[in-house]
């Protein structure tokens, strides 16, 4: 029996780009792409950032000495949030779904885009607890994430289901013993949480 249901937040229930951040740091850096891109999203001070390790001035600071960053602390935090938007019908179907079920979320994220998501969309206030990777010290799909979630709700791991687009973070979850399904598209979603017997 499923208690829970708990979600990804990126290319779940928001969409985004990061290749438009990116752009805008190599036109402003001079440098090629793939060298901003590696920095920003998958270079161990972004790992470091996304786990709540160093801040978010630090991160800024960091990227202004590899990369020769001129903008000020402000307008980095405007190219690095403005890659966001709203996936059309999620809304309603966690509106639908925590008549019956509580909601939580597991998301490898960032203080910025974090704190950016709270202030610029409403999607969060359907989630009775979050967990953003930058507040449990832990990302997807390190196992610790997922017992740290399971045992701050309260539940066995077989008595949820997680939701998310990234297949090994979909794997991880599996591993930790909680049901799991692979985003792709909202109708899939739907039949896919009713074979699981969850009311949508």
């Amino acid at each position: 029996m499923i208690k829970a249901v708990i979600f990804d937040l990126g290319n779940v229930l928001l969409n985004y780009d990061a290749r438009k951040a990116a752009k805008r740091f190599a036109k402003e850096c001079k440098v090629p792409m793939t060298r901003v891109w590696i920095h920003f999203f998958i270079s161990p001070v972004e790992k470091a950032y996304t786990r709540g390790e160093i801040s978010s001035y630090a991160f800024y600071r960091h990227a202004k000495q590899s990369l020769a960053v001129r903008v000020n602390y402000e307008t980095f935090k405007h190219f690095w949030n403005d890659i966001f938007w709203e996936n059309k019908g999620m809304d309603q179907l966690l509106t639908r779904l925590k008549k019956s079920y509580p909601l939580y979320l597991i998301s490898n994220t960032n203080k910025m885009h974090f704190e950016h998501i709270k202030k610029n969309f409403r999607i969060l206030r359907h989630f009775k607890k979050t967990f953003p990777s930058h507040e449990v010290g832990h990302r997807k799909p390190e196992a610790k994430i997922y017992a740290k979630v399971l045992k701050s709700i309260k539940l066995d791991a077989q008595n949820t289901v997680f939701i998310d687009d990234v297949p090994k973070f979909v794997r991880g979850a599996r591993k930790a013993g909680m049901k799991a399904i692979r985003y792709r598209r909202k109708d899939q979603l739907i039949r896919d949480l009713k074979k699981l017997g969850v009311k949508v």
